[in-house]
């Protein structure tokens, strides 16, 4: 370092313009002193690293936690759409009919949430076991809902009872009740004045033998609802309705299109059968005679029915009640005889809930009404109670029947032995033997054995009683052919072939399918759809957006009003024609959304450079010699592009919920799960499985909140503008 010196500079009083003067001054280096001497110098340390544009981008990305959450979620169900139906192994093998629409299950029955269990309230039960129950023991004990909508009665716990109630329609959940009457009658007036309450048509009936009519009882409405008490159901004699009265109807003439009527019984002469009418026998009134003596002695009439009418007298009585109607015969007819058994009642509910074989619904098939005919006043009980979907589903069942080639068959896997584990020592080898179930098993020292409890689905012991012999067949010259079956109790779920009892987690359709399996099952389609849709709509709409707004002029118009021409078709017209000619299949289904699927893409990119395209960057390099194709790659893209992929990230929900569109107008992926698929099929049981709708509606609410917020995130990523910014 020189040190400080003064010096001075002599001049001449009068210097010469642009004359050099020289100086000499001499430096030592005592002029010089060295500072820092105990001091290392060295060069100071870059405070920041270099980086590169991605690595800046993901640190921008991380600083905004909802977008790394969103992509965590997305990642989550990405990889659970691949692995889930590859390794989920709960339902491996075809669903089984009894595994249907099983409630989800994380938990252990008991906990009152997510444990498999539905809780039901206002379930009419049946209390014929005993229907004169009075204490709560005897009704849990005896009272059950119905085993056509509640089979297995183990899987009821907490059962609550109502008080007795009077209801006018029968339930729902069972045609439980007892009592009550039929009424019939009319809303208005009727253009004949009569309306009828008909049985069912008999098409030959033969009275040459004795008919007779046990039971009639018709009471006026007006007159039930105004006693006092309702418990008794035998309603007083003045009840009666004297504008009522039967008739037998029935078919004459060639063609048997000419109707006749016969009065039987007229309420307008007494309440009481017996002491009207004169050929009356044991409190019956013999209506065969009735009709032959009105018939000039006919006795085989065809299409016969009986009815009652109700007249509209002084135009007062709408409705009328039937608490009975009962007939019998002397006929040995099995045909005439069940006739009718099933037209007669003596307890109205029961009338009306009779229904013919494999028929589902309760309803009125063996009388039918003009006018209004429905149930009233019948006495029935509630129940609340919560049933175990998967007990009833996988538990213990009774009096399960095995035939013994089933039972050898897990004597085979060293499930179970028998003393003599021979087939053939079951079955009756002469005609003989075939009836002689007693005879033949007896012969046999029989013992049976549970090796292994844990596999074996027989839960106990079989014994020499629980065999009986079942008819199979008929051999061609008539012989009936038969086996020895046996009823056992059996672990359900491991007759189905589980190891231990199942649990599903979003529950089972109806057909028995694994919802959560399905789910992610339906999710992978449905992204696959997306990405691939996404893919294809992205690059082709960036293409064509960079050209319209790169060169603009007569090419952006062009372009633009064939996009706009596009655009205005109705994309559901379009995706609708593409699937009805090439097929409702996974690539149609993508073609038809990529058709018009790219235009949004497109028109971003458009206002995107037109945007930046004028920028100084984008002028000095074009000044420098840069290519069109350089500028639009390099320049204007990259800041262009973080506006433009936000929203085309959204593009793969929105394909998700075109797809679920395009499925609930019929139209949907064909032989595939998708969740559009899923929420389609199941739509119609959201109120009895809302499951069904609610865990796909959740998986698709957040694949749309997860992907918008992923796509803003990406966006300020990858804006290079805000390079090093934090």
């Amino acid at each position: 370092m020189l040190e400080d010196k003064d010096f001075e500079l002599l001049e001449e009083e009068t210097p010469v313009i642009n004359e050099v003067v020289e100086e000499d001054v001499e430096i030592t280096d005592n002029d010089f002193t060295l500072t820092q001497i105990d001091e290392s110098v060295h060069e100071q340390k870059f405070q920041t690293k270099p980086t590169t544009f991605l690595k800046d981008s993901l640190r921008r990305f991380r600083k905004n936690k909802s977008s790394v959450v969103a992509a965590y979620i997305l990642g989550a169900l990405l990889l659970m759409s691949f692995l889930v139906p590859v390794f989920d192994r709960s339902n491996t093998k075809d669903p089984h009919p009894d595994e249907t629409y099983l409630a989800p299950k994380l938990f252990d029955a008991g906990t009152g949430f997510w444990d498999g269990t539905v809780s039901y309230s206002n379930i009419a039960v049946d209390i014929s076991a005993k229907p004169d129950a009075k204490t709560e023991d005897d009704k849990q004990k005896f009272w059950w809902p119905s085993e056509k909508y509640f089979p297995q009665q183990e899987a009821i716990s907490k059962k609550k009872f109502s008080d007795l109630q009077y209801i006018n329609d029968i339930p729902e959940s069972g045609a439980f009740g007892s009592e009550g009457y039929v009424q019939f009658g009319y809303y208005s007036h009727p253009e004949s004045g009569v309306v009828n309450f008909s049985s069912e048509t008999i098409p030959s009936l033969d009275l040459t033998n004795d008919l007779y009519l046990t039971v009639f009882d018709v009471y006026d409405v007006d007159k039930i609802n105004q006693r006092e008490g309702k418990d008794d159901f035998a309603a007083p004699a003045n009840y009666q309705l004297d504008e009522c009265a039967l008739y037998f109807r029935y078919d004459i003439g060639v063609l048997g299109k000419e109707e006749k009527e016969i009065q039987l019984v007229d309420y307008a002469l007494t309440h009481n059968i017996g002491s009207a009418v004169e050929s009356l026998k044991e409190d019956k009134l013999k209506i065969s005679d009735i009709i032959k003596e009105q018939t000039s002695g006919e006795a085989t009439f065809e299409n016969a029915c009986f009815s009652v009418r109700m007249k509209t007298v002084n135009n007062h009585n709408t409705c009328c009640l039937i608490g009975g109607i009962a007939f019998e015969t002397d006929s040995t007819s099995e045909y005439l005889v069940e006739k009718l058994n099933a037209m007669s009642f003596t307890d109205a509910t029961t009338c009306v809930s009779k229904k013919k074989k494999n028929e589902q619904e309760v309803n009125f098939e063996y009388w039918s009404s003009t006018g209004i005919r429905y149930i009233y006043l019948s006495k029935a009980y509630f129940c609340s109670f919560v049933y175990d979907t998967y007990k009833a589903a996988f538990g213990v069942r009774t009096d399960f029947n095995f035939s013994i080639m089933d039972l050898m068959t897990y004597v085979d896997k060293g499930w179970m032995s028998f003393d003599n584990d021979d087939p053939s020592v079951f079955y009756p080898h002469t005609l003989e033997q075939q009836g002689a179930k007693d005879f033949y098993l007896d012969t046999v020292n029989f013992k049976c054995t549970i090796l292994d409890p844990v596999n074996c689905p027989i839960a106990e012991e079989i014994t020499i009683d629980d065999f009986y012999y079942k008819e199979k067949d008929k051999a061609s010259d008539g012989t009936v052919l038969g086996q020895i079956s046996v009823a056992v109790k059996v672990t359900y779920y491991k007759y189905l072939g589980y190891k231990s009892m199942p649990r599903y987690l979003m529950g089972t359709d109806k057909s028995g399918r694994d919802m959560f399996k399905y789910v992610f099952e339906g999710l992978r389609t449905s992204l696959l759809l997306g990405v691939l849709t996404f893919v294809v709509c992205f690059l082709f709409g960036l293409v064509w957006g960079s050209i319209c707004g790169y060169f603009g002029g007569t090419v952006d118009l062009l372009m633009e009003r064939f996009t706009d021409i596009l655009a205005g078709v109705p994309w559901i017209v379009v995706m609708t024609l593409i699937i009805i000619h090439m097929g409702s299949n996974f690539w149609t289904f993508a073609l038809a959304l990529c058709m018009t699927g790219w235009i949004g893409t497109a028109a971003r990119t458009r206002t995107q450079f037109y945007r930046f395209r004028g920028r100084e960057y984008v002028l000095a390099s074009r000044t420098l010699g840069a290519s069109d194709a350089r500028l639009i790659a390099k320049h204007i893209l990259p800041n262009a592009l973080g506006t433009i992929i936000t929203g085309a990230v959204l593009m793969i929900p929105s394909v998700i919920f075109s797809e679920a569109t395009i499925s609930y107008l019929g139209l949907g992926l064909k032989n595939m799960s998708s969740l559009g698929v899923i929420l389609s099929d199941n739509q119609a049981e959201l109120l009895t499985s809302p499951y069904l709708l609610i865990f796909p509606a959740i998986v698709i609410a957040l694949i749309m909140i997860s992907f918008n917020l992923f796509g803003n995130g990406l966006r300020d990523a990858i804006n290079p503008s805000l390079k090093g910014e934090d």
